[in-house]
């Protein structure tokens, strides 16, 4: 996974959906796996501006609720 990329989020989430593009073991297409991988990228004081998504995840779409979440607390700052 890219490393995060605090100055412009959404640049790290299209960076990081390149990867998920280009996994060389197979494609990953799953909202849980890439919200898995994306989690695992992230700076623990990132992850403490999503506490409440990293905690109680989205059931059908984790990764895109992750990523909404993200881009909106880090906009705000």
């Amino acid at each position: 996974m890219p490393i995060y990329n605090r100055a412009d989020p959404a640049l790290w989430f299209i960076m990081c959906e390149c990867t998920f593009a280009s996994s060389c073991l197979k494609l990953i297409t799953e909202s849980v796996t890439k919200f898995n991988y994306a989690v695992s990228g992230l700076p623990p004081e990132i992850a403490s501006l999503v506490r409440n998504i990293l905690t109680n995840p989205d059931k059908t779409d984790p990764y895109n609720h992750l990523k909404a979440g993200l881009l909106n607390r880090s906009s705000e700052s």
